[in-house]
């Protein structure tokens, strides 16, 4: 008998249209399967097969794959969970693509902040109300080390920004089709003024370290802002103090590596590598400080290290050392302490020189471009508050230009 289309036998009559793909029922393992096809490779067609419980569970599989064919997406195993995912990006993909200590950083967010909250999350159904949901756990309900509940919104922000990084990748890479950690909401932070040193108690902390044989540092510090690693990063070389204007450029900066060590680094933008010109105090104290540093040397002798990590750094230990960054705010410590000032950091001299050119008046763009930042909107959000006194002198000003008085 010859069969014609309008006269097949009802079990053969085709149920699904074409590149819908196959959809059976395997009585043996009581399964329901699908197969499509998604393409071809070396001139073969590649197919993919999926199972279920029930047929509607296979059809919805199929209608994943397709899609995700047509999206030129590859779809990752739907058990991948985000902590496997996690752990092979930190592992195999950002190695050699950042820092080592930015490295050993994400990794530590990776371990402490994202997978005890979501790690046993499947990647593929990862959606942007669960990366709330981790925010709003380390917001309120995450177990400190101290015992105290909830992080910094700082953190969050952290904790958000490395996972949406990982899920970017994902994406271009196609194992995703969207990155749910851009769509959701991020962590609000408020301005944090923190405390800045008057002109008096920076006056007497100066007073206070004359003589030390880290007093340069300290001066730099605060006369220009520099971040830690930047200040014991510096070498002679990036030191001009005979020219026309003395100056300085900062090209690294000195940091610990967990694990590794310490080691000098590129700064990271370009807005951070700058020269910075030098106030007379400064160029006082780095010649006193360059006298006392062959003096040293001298005293050393052949246990003087002549380049450490191969840079002939401004500030060392009395051996030539580098200086532990570690060490050098345990030291700032003592002094703030002993000045009778009370504890201040390293970050917070940084902080006051901000503060203290913005009460002489310097603009804003010209501090931002001192201290580094990447743009004077970040200057601003931070040192926004210490303008009041220039808004009211513009309010006046318009005053006395249209009112007339």
């Amino acid at each position: 008998m010859i069969l014609t289309a309008d006269k097949a036998p009802a079990d053969r009559r085709r149920t699904r249209s074409n590149g819908e793909g196959s959809v059976w029922h395997d009585k043996a393992r009581d399964r329901w399967v699908g197969s499509v096809t998604t393409g071809y490779r070396d001139g073969r067609q590649v197919r993919k097969s999926v199972t279920g419980k029930t047929k509607r569970e296979v059809v919805e599989k199929l209608r994943q794959l397709q899609n995700a064919h047509d999206a030129g997406i590859e779809l990752v195993r739907a058990d991948l969970t985000v902590a496997r995912f996690l752990e092979g990006w930190v592992t195999d993909v950002l190695p050699g693509t950042v820092r080592p200590a930015t490295l050993q950083q994400y990794r530590d967010v990776v371990r402490l902040y994202i997978v005890p909250v979501i790690g046993q999350k499947r990647l593929r159904t990862l959606q942007a109300r669960d990366v709330v949901r981790m925010q709003r756990y380390l917001a309120e309900e995450y177990v400190r080390t101290d015992g105290t509940l909830g992080v910094a919104p700082h953190t969050q922000r952290i904790a958000r920004s490395v996972l949406r990084r990982a899920l970017r990748w994902a994406e271009q890479e196609g194992q995703v089709s969207r990155n749910v950690a851009s769509i959701a909401h991020g962590v609000r932070i408020d301005a944090d003024e923190g405390r800045t040193l008057t002109p008096a108690q920076a006056r007497q902390l100066l007073d206070h370290v004359a003589g030390h044989r880290l007093e340069a540092a300290v001066v730099l510090g605060l006369a220009l802002g520099l971040r830690l690693g930047e200040l014991l990063g510096l070498a002679w070389p990036d030191v001009e103090l005979d020219s026309g204007q003395p100056r300085l450029t900062v090209v690294r900066a000195l940091k610990r590596a967990a694990g590794q060590g310490l080691a000098l680094e590129d700064v990271k933008t370009k807005t951070s590598r700058r020269t910075v010109y030098l106030p007379d105090l400064a160029v006082a104290a780095l010649r006193e400080h360059r006298v006392r540093q062959l003096e040293e040397r001298l005293a050393a002798g052949p246990e003087w290290v002549a380049a450490p990590h191969g840079v002939d750094l401004v500030f060392r230990t009395p051996f030539g050392t580098a200086i532990d960054p570690r060490n050098f705010r345990a030291m700032l410590y003592r002094l703030t302490e002993t000045a009778g000032l009370g504890r201040w950091s390293p970050h917070e001299l940084r902080h006051s020189a901000a503060s203290l050119l913005i009460a002489m008046g310097v603009p804003l763009k010209v501090v931002s471009e001192t201290l580094g930042h990447s743009s004077i909107r970040i200057t601003a959000d931070v040192y926004g508050h210490l303008l009041e006194p220039d808004r009211v002198d513009a309010a006046q000003a318009m005053q006395r230009a249209l009112g007339g008085s």
